[in-house]
């Protein structure tokens, strides 16, 4: 009896430990409900949260919009933090994304260069399922070649029937000849005449083809037709470095000329 009394403080210390509520961190689990928007740019879509663990209640703040509630609605495509706090002071962060991705463009331009080479390839993303392509000349696919300067638009759809619509404008870059350095009038059929590279664009040159004298043994004013090597009189010219000016309007100034030499091997 004297033993029990002695140590009754340790029993009830005892059972009181074992009899009070103990209490410890539950972690808080976020279970995101996303539903897409219909279009990159339409504001239907939504998540909608359930929290688990931790001690209730919850408190919430989303980023962006400053929203309060476990659920928010009227989003755009884009990506959503949440914060959630429960009454203990423990949170948890988040971050979730609402589709569709929005359309992006990476055209690859090609402006025209003497004639209508021009080209826009596109490089395209975003939307829901496969991309079709309307383009102002009528083309449907994903590129148009053989454009020459001016403005051109393309209407992009996805399989939601959400659309995008890019203008892109190609400039007439300037057209230059390009006189070859030498060439082989030998009749062997390979590099007979001489090639001017982009001549065939201009219709009204002036050519003026000089030895080292100074003498003048080839001129062409108009179209350019391949020399071939023959003086007026229709003789070979001897094996030698010529001289030239090229206008590419025979109305140009001497300044305007593309001056250069060429030389003919046999």
């Amino acid at each position: 009896m004297k033993f029990f009394e002695r140590n009754r403080w340790c029993f009830l210390l005892v059972i009181v430990v074992f009899i009070l509520p103990r209490t410890s961190f539950s972690q808080l689990n976020l279970f995101p409900t996303i539903t897409n928007a219909t279009c990159p740019d339409s504001s239907n879509g939504s998540i909608s949260l359930t929290v688990t663990g931790g001690t209730a209640p919850y408190t919430y703040l989303w980023t962006p919009g400053g929203k309060t509630i476990s659920s928010v609605t009227g989003l755009v495509s884009g990506t959503y933090s949440l914060s959630v706090t429960d009454n203990a002071g423990n949170s948890s962060t988040a971050s979730y994304v609402v589709g569709p991705a929005p359309f992006e463009d990476g055209a690859n331009i090609k402006e025209p260069v003497c004639t209508m080479n021009g080209e826009i390839i596109l490089v395209t993303s975003g939307g829901t399922g496969a991309l079709t392509y309307q383009w102002s000349t009528g083309a449907t696919t994903q590129f148009i070649t053989e454009a020459g300067p001016g403005s051109y638009s393309v209407l992009i759809a996805d399989a939601n029937g959400c659309t995008k619509r890019y203008s892109y404008v190609l400039a007439q870059e300037k057209c230059f000849v390009e006189p070859a350095k030498y060439f082989t009038p030998n009749d062997d059929g390979i590099n007979d005449t001489w090639v001017i590279v982009n001549s065939q664009y201009f219709n009204n040159i002036h050519l003026i083809v000089f030895d080292r004298w100074g003498t003048r043994v080839f001129e062409k004013r108009g179209t350019y037709e391949p020399w071939d090597g023959k003086s007026y009189l229709g003789l070979p010219v001897p094996d030698a470095v010529y001289y030239y000016f090229f206008y590419q309007d025979k109305e140009d100034k001497q300044k305007d000329a593309i001056k250069g030499s060429v030389t003919i091997v046999r």
